[in-house]
């Protein structure tokens, strides 16, 4: 038998999608925000990696203390060819980087923003008919 969205059971199951999509989006803007607070470096592309359908580039970059620091970053964005120059977002914690990636690497939270947001909006018309009224039909 099928759940009716006027159910308790069917309210409540519309009610946690919707608080579970806000918590993702929150979570979603706040690690995009995070990033974005996070010092930058111009880098070079040493190689582009591909495994599967993902694509990843080592680059070289430099750090405050003039060292030199490799990593190998999800690229999201456009596809990068070795020499290229790219820009590096990096966290440093103590003198050590913990994280980093591409500074154009934003693609991927727009889409998560986009689906999460389109879920949202699913949540609310499914909370709209599932605490609207009952009609009494005559």
């Amino acid at each position: 038998m099928a759940m009716s969205v006027k159910s308790r059971r069917g309210r409540l199951v519309s009610g946690l999608v919707l608080v579970g999509a806000v918590i993702g989006l929150v979570v979603v803007l706040q690690s995009a925000a995070q990033q974005r607070s996070w010092a930058s470096s111009e880098g070079t592309v040493q190689e582009r990696l591909k495994s599967g359908k993902s694509a990843s580039v080592r680059v070289e970059y430099a750090l405050p203390d003039g060292s030199r620091q490799v990593a190998t970053l999800s690229e999201n964005g456009p596809a990068r060819q070795a020499g290229e120059r790219v820009t590096v977002r990096y966290d440093l914690v103590d003198g050590r980087v913990v994280d980093a990636a591409l500074a154009d690497n934003d693609e991927a939270f727009w889409v998560m923003g986009v689906m999460l947001g389109v879920v949202i909006l699913g949540g609310i018309g499914m909370n709209l008919i599932a605490w609207a009224p009952r009609r009494d039909d005559d």
